[in-house]
């Protein structure tokens, strides 16, 4: 069903010269520009408290909190941890699509290696750093331990910074056991993915904590939409096999993905934002795709990823807010996601089609799984949006309504149940015929199936060439009962990998055209002939070559390592949820005693982000 379209690799990078200096600017320059205008921010603040302390942090407290209506200390995690955001998201896709592209590495600190790591040690960086400002700034946040005041967004912070960072050691371990896969949902890899992805609802939930102390300036209320656009698009990560067109599960997790984007991301940014927050925030998640896809595809000469647009899903939570309102965050969270789940995955499937994502109908065998399990996830997902949007409306007062536990512990259920049903990936009895018509170094595939009828149904058929400097896709055109032939020239030579793969289903399968020998994991080549017969097999079997048997236990502490992580990240989240919400709060510029309290909701940022308007 997803097409894969041709991409280019600079592969003189890794075969010839190493990585160059251009490379590694990458790292280097945005760190350069973090600490210029952190002298920029310390050259105009203004702070007579004593102490070196005070008087350098203080002043770029100062700055911040002048420039962005937001307490200093909130502002410089914030401002922090997106950048180390930007450096490891850059780094995250440019590593898939030069995996995707070009294989293996052969060295382990790349530059996307390196950027991914530093993106995650960042956050840890942007926790201890939200601390120390807290703490010189006296900041009434979160708890006291020792002198320090600890506000409760940079715990969960730091949480997801030392878990991701968490899973380098285990990744390695994972790879010398059982090969060194090419792969995005691995344990490990999730984990990293994890951790950075949950860091921008970490920043998100620290702007909420700062909240009550804050009069958001223009430049305050533009870095809040930010922040909420970040949220998107960390929630899309885990669909990057499908934005290059190499998903190595079943395609129904497409849409059932950006299901859950769109439902828990978008109602959050309306809870948060107010009218227009949905809408808002999908606006900036385009512009920071157009920016990694422009990065990836132009300036890195790689595979140019694509992705879901959103802007249905985000009309129709807006819709959902002016039909039900926001005051009770369940009956919002349940039509906002009854909406997306409807109008939203019919705006997603449209683009999908319209942009030749996926070129081909999608057979009434996934549509009907799509539009029952779509709703469900879009609702569940929702649902939980609506939990995590306590920390902006409250409960009560003048925040709405509670959330019921019950409602949240079964919409966790339902999308545990949703993810999970896709996930077997099984091998039908099929076999295969492939012909090959050679021209030049590339060739046309013609293939000949048994039984006849086998791509009825078919979610994916085509041809794909990966990991030789780029990849490229022919589908097929039937010349024949049960035969069919490429429209065009695939690469058959050098370092490609070739195969057809046919999904059925659960079934995820493929056969051989052409894989070159790789000495180093022991693999033999497939060589190109005129005639090939044999069955399909599961795909990761030809996909994954590097990957081998091993013992079971470094499995076990993979996957137990994951799931304690995902376990003390949803609890930290919904701990800073609940704890980061006052009904009443200090005043930035109120009495000299901060004793003013009100409902922050609607007179702090009210006139500005009105999160309680319909």
């Amino acid at each position: 069903m997803f097409e894969v379209f041709e991409g280019r690799s600079c592969v003189r990078t890794i075969l010839a010269d190493g990585w160059g200096y251009d490379a590694w600017a990458w790292l280097v320059v945005p760190i350069g520009i973090y600490c210029v205008c952190s002298l920029a921010l310390f050259a105009f603040g203004r702070n007579d408290r004593p102490g070196f302390g005070n008087f350098f942090f203080g002043q770029i407290s100062d700055s911040l909190r002048r420039l962005t209506g937001f307490p200093g200390w909130a502002m410089a995690g914030v401002l922090s941890g997106l950048l180390f955001l930007l450096i490891l998201v850059i780094g995250f896709y440019w590593d898939v699509a030069w995996h995707i592209d070009n294989g293996r590495d052969v060295q382990l600190f790349t530059p996307s290696h390196t950027m991914i790591l530093v993106g995650l040690g960042g956050l840890v960086y942007a926790a201890f750093l939200t601390m120390g400002f807290a703490t010189l700034d006296k900041a009434k946040v979160g708890f006291k331990h020792g002198v320090a005041n600890v506000p409760w967004s940079s715990v969960l912070l730091l949480a997801l910074g030392f878990g991701g960072m968490a899973a380098f050691p285990l990744d390695n371990l994972w790879h010398q056991t059982y090969g060194i896969d090419v792969t995005l949902w691995s344990p490990t890899h999730l984990q990293l993915v994890g951790g950075g992805a949950l860091g921008t609802l970490a920043l998100f939930l620290m702007l909420a904590e700062a909240l009550p102390s804050a009069r958001p300036t223009a430049v305050g209320r533009g870095i809040f939409v930010l922040t909420g656009g970040t949220v998107l698009v960390a929630m899309s990560a885990v669909q990057a096999e499908f934005d290059y067109g190499v998903p190595q599960f079943q395609a129904l997790y497409l849409p059932l993905l950006i299901m859950v984007a769109a439902g828990m991301g978008l109602v959050v940014a309306r809870l948060a934002l107010g009218p227009w927050g949905a809408v808002k925030v999908t606006l900036v998640y385009l512009g920071l795709r157009g920016f990694l896809a422009l990065v990836v595809g132009g300036v890195f000469n790689h595979t140019v990823p694509r992705f879901p647009l959103y802007l249905a899903s985000a009309l129709a939570v807006e819709g959902a807010a002016a039909l039900v309102g926001t005051r009770s965050r369940l009956r919002f969270g349940l039509a906002a996601g009854a909406l997306v789940g409807t109008v939203g995955l019919v705006g997603e499937l449209a683009w999908v089609r319209l942009s030749g994502w996926a070129p081909a109908p999608m057979p009434s065998s996934m549509a009907v799984k799509v539009l029952l399990l779509g709703p469900v996830a879009a609702i569940a997902a929702a649902v939980l949006g609506a939990g995590l949007g306590r920390a902006f409306v409250g409960d009560g007062g003048g925040g709405g309504e509670g959330m019921p536990v019950a409602a949240l512990a079964g919409a966790g259920l339902a999308l545990v149940a949703v993810l999970a049903y896709p996930l077997p990936r099984n091998v039908g009895s099929v076999d295969a015929v492939v012909r090959t018509e050679v021209v030049g170094s590339r060739a046309f595939v013609e293939v000949s199936l048994n039984p006849p009828d086998a791509v009825a149904g078919a979610t994916a058929f085509a041809v794909t060439s990966w990991q030789g400097g780029g990849r490229v896709t022919a589908f097929f055109d039937q010349v024949g009962p049960g035969v069919y032939r490429s429209r065009k020239a695939v690469p058959v030579t050098g370092r490609w990998k070739t195969v057809v793969s046919l999904q059925r289903g659960s079934e995820v399968m493929a056969t051989p055209v052409y894989l070159p020998a790789d000495p180093s994991i022991g693999a033999e080549a497939v060589p190109l002939v005129p005639e090939r017969r044999g069955p399909f097999v599961r795909n990761t079997t030809l996909l994954l070559r590097e990957q081998h048997p091993g013992p079971a236990w470094p499995a076990m502490a993979a996957w137990s390592g994951v799931a304690a992580c995902l376990a003390a990240w949803v609890g930290l989240m919904a701990v800073t949820a609940v704890r980061v919400r006052r009904e009443e709060g200090p005043f930035v510029g109120g009495s000299a005693g901060g004793g003013r309290t009100t409902d922050w909701s609607t007179e702090v940022i009210g006139r500005s982000l009105a999160p309680h308007g319909r």
